[in-house]
């Protein structure tokens, strides 16, 4: 089994709108090639994925032979908003402007590991969210 994304960084876009992917999750984003290939896409609740190009390539042939027709505004959203991440030789990515604007990113981010992708958040907006959600809650759904 593919390793799973957890925890999270606090990091900065440089002026240039890079950043380097974290460290701790660089090694989940090499294929099956042994080659770093991954994208960047519009996510959800405000947020930029992240994913590894063939765990990409898995959800949108799933998402292609299900419910989302070829030429429906739904897969042109999804597709149109995906981005190939080419990193320089110092190991930075630039962050795409469009998805820079929908998520509401300034300088300082947070990248959160989600299980099969990252989450890039603006830092302001990701502790925001969270501050809504009842650990308690989730706790003791768990039995922890």
């Amino acid at each position: 089994m593919k390793d799973v994304f957890m925890g999270s960084v606090e990091h900065q876009l440089d002026d240039k709108n890079r950043l380097r992917i974290p460290s701790k999750f660089k090694k989940t984003l090499v294929g099956e090639d042994g080659r770093k290939s991954y994208s960047f896409m519009r996510g959800k609740n405000g947020c930029v994925f992240v994913m590894e190009d063939e765990a990409l390539q898995n959800k949108l042939s799933y998402a292609a032979n299900g419910s989302m027709r070829e030429a429906s505004p739904e897969s042109r959203a999804i597709f149109g908003w995906i981005f190939p991440a080419e990193e320089d030789a110092q190991g930075r990515v630039t962050l795409p402007l469009q998805l820079k604007a929908v998520a509401g990113i300034t300088k300082d981010i947070i990248t959160v590991g989600h299980g099969d992708r990252l989450e890039i958040w603006d830092k302001e907006r990701y502790y925001a969210y969270i501050a809504e959600v009842d650990f308690d809650n989730i706790f003791d759904t768990l039995r922890l």
